[in-house]
């Protein structure tokens, strides 16, 4: 379900053809997503999104493990907690499958030397 009241919607309509066709998101992505769409128009929204990322085929979901959460704490400590240990744990993600680009409305992530953050 797409909050079309939230500040970035109408930018974000605009960003997802230039996209890649395959996306990859982390766990914590997803219940960020989740969490962000249910507290502002309910739960069954929330749940339509967890249904369309987890389902689509296009989308790739990492789910974490103890390895990797433990591979993203150095990111994590490099930028001071700058970033948050979600966005860490998706710049993780991104450098060990050599994605470079991420789609993001927040500017922590053009300080992660390597990645470019596509918004507009």
């Amino acid at each position: 379900m797409a909050d079309e009241g939230d500040q970035f919607h109408r930018k974000a309509v605009e960003l997802l053809p230039k996209l890649a066709k395959n996306r990859t998101i982390s766990e914590l992505v997803l219940s960020e997503s989740v969490t962000a769409v249910g507290s502002r128009l309910g739960s069954g929204p929330g749940k339509e999104v967890f249904e369309n990322l987890l389902y689509d085929p296009l989308v790739k979901v990492v789910f974490g493990n103890k390895r990797l959460f433990e591979r993203a704490m150095p990111l994590f400590l490099k930028y001071g907690g700058t970033l948050s240990f979600s966005d860490a744990l998706s710049v993780r993600i991104m450098l060990d499958q050599k994605i470079t680009e991420i789609a993001s409305f927040d500017n922590d992530f053009d300080r992660v030397e390597g990645i470019t953050r596509r918004f507009d």
